[in-house]
């Protein structure tokens, strides 16, 4: 069983339904709906066919909604061309929705015209194109091209070094979160998170909908995200390493630093990181990705990476079943090697005697040689800490709630089953070794570690590890 999960992103090149269950098929745990491009219309679509194949398939696979955040990006261009822009050319960026043309292009973010100062530095479409601020009013930024290139329209931009106002959840966000709430996300993804107080703003809407137990991802894209790293942990269900935006807000070389902060940290409190942004890029048209790349895939798994994700390789790449197939099986060659790192025990500071029953499975687990920890759990806590210990074993979570099931798929080591989960607990594991033995993932003669937890500690059907040969 493959521990870290995959996350693949969903776009042009796989939104066909077949696609989407060869890359089930191949080992997608995670698809991602990036709201910053497509309608809520298509993205309903999309959803449908992701359950419909993964129901045809009897797999449980989650849908995370990934909102667009306060970015910066261009505007619209004339007949939709791109623009030629040389070194030592002037460029205006203009604050509105004014068509762009030679010399001139829009951006609807107006913070940005009263932010930056003469010598700043703009970089456009993935740093690709670099501008130097010249000057600038309230509504209007002349700059100087220093590294030119072909500029197509709607194309990011990164401001490093200047301070920007947080916004957190914009008015889209808010708009597309509540519409993927009643849809029925599983995971919410948070762009641009700078404080605690994003993610609390997001956890008010998801209450407000009805759904406050979805957890909310924060991506982590501007330093002062990394300054207050401890705060926004503590703070989210999960956090990505969004590298793409992170190196180009700050210098290139620390990105590496940061992605190991962010694993330690996170690591401590058992919260999941997601390693994101040109895993395999070269795989958009490739058939093979580079060693650099599998090197550094391979590398987020030693790491302690929850889960690895694909953006473009999956979205508007040539290749986007055999991009899956391929990190599906640098990361089963990464897991075969034991890790380097040691996990530090999570800490809770409230009495709470479902963490030592989760390390007592896990201990069991590893002393026994167990085929599989089996825990029944309802609404998944008792799977996300067993995750956080790293067992060997694979951790089989018995659920009877759907959703609970499909938002354990980001969860490092943790595949769901879905049981009614009536009856007394022999009867249970009855069922779900029959379950698991149908799919292949359970030998026959096996030994199996059970777990069980409830805030009710006199329940007698709850509350026990045990050790049993089914």
């Amino acid at each position: 069983m493959r521990h870290t999960k995959i996350i693949a992103t969903i776009g042009p090149t796989s939104t066909d339904a077949t696609v989407i269950e060869r890359m089930l098929t191949a080992g997608v745990n995670v698809f991602r709906l990036n709201f910053s491009h497509g309608t809520q219309e298509r993205h309903a679509e999309v959803m449908r066919a992701i359950r419909d194949v993964s129901a045809a398939n009897g797999r449980v696979v989650a849908i995370l909604q990934d909102l667009s955040g306060p970015k910066i990006r261009t505007g619209p261009n004339s007949g939709g061309t791109s623009l030629q822009l040389t070194p030592g050319d002037s460029l205006e960026i203009r604050i509105g929705s004014e068509v762009g043309r030679p010399g001139l292009v829009s951006t609807t973010y107006g913070p940005l015209a009263g932010a930056v100062r003469p010598g700043d530095q703009l970089l456009l479409d993935d740093g690709r194109i670099a501008l130097s601020v010249e000057a600038a009013t309230a509504t209007s930024i002349s700059t100087r091209v220093l590294d030119g290139g072909l500029l197509g329209e709607r194309k990011g931009i990164n401001a490093p070094n200047v301070p920007l106002p947080a916004i957190g959840v914009t008015e889209k966000d808010e708009i597309d979160l509540r519409f993927g709430l009643a849809a029925g996300v599983d995971l919410v993804a948070l762009s641009f998170v700078q404080t605690a107080g994003d993610i609390a703003r997001a956890r008010e809407i998801l209450r407000a909908a009805g759904r406050p137990r979805v957890p909310i991802i924060a991506k982590l894209e501007r330093p002062e995200a990394i300054q207050l790293l401890p705060e926004i942990v503590a703070a989210a269900d999960a956090v990505m390493v969004a590298r793409g935006d992170l190196g180009l807000e700050m210098p290139l070389e620390q990105v590496p630093q940061v992605q190991k902060q962010v694993l330690r940290i996170a690591r401590e409190r058992g919260v999941p990181v997601i390693v994101a942004t040109q895993v395999l890029e070269s795989m958009r048209t490739e058939m093979r990705p580079t060693r650099a790349e599998v090197s550094d895939a391979a590398g987020a798994v030693d790491s302690g990476a929850d889960a690895i994700m694909l953006s473009g390789e999956t979205a508007i790449g040539q290749h986007p079943v055999r991009a899956v197939q391929v990190l599906d099986t640098i990361i089963r060659n990464a897991e075969a090697v034991p890790p380097m790192w040691t996990l530090p025990a999570p800490t809770d500071e409230r009495p709470d005697h479902l963490p030592p029953l989760c390390d007592a499975a896990v201990t069991l687990a590893a002393r026994g040689g167990v085929d599989a920890i089996i825990a029944i759990t309802r609404e998944g806590r008792t799977a996300r800490l067993l995750a956080s210990r790293r067992p060997a074993a694979p951790i089989y979570a018995v659920t009877e709630n759907d959703h609970c099931a499909r938002k354990l798929c980001l969860w490092w080591g943790v595949e769901p089953v879905l049981d009614a989960l009536g009856g007394d607990p022999d009867g249970m594991l009855s069922r779900v070794v029959a379950a698991l033995r149908d799919n292949g993932r359970l030998p026959t003669p096996a030994t199996v570690v059970v777990v069980s937890g409830n805030p009710d500690l006199q329940r007698s059907d709850a509350n026990f590890v045990r050790v049993r040969r089914v």
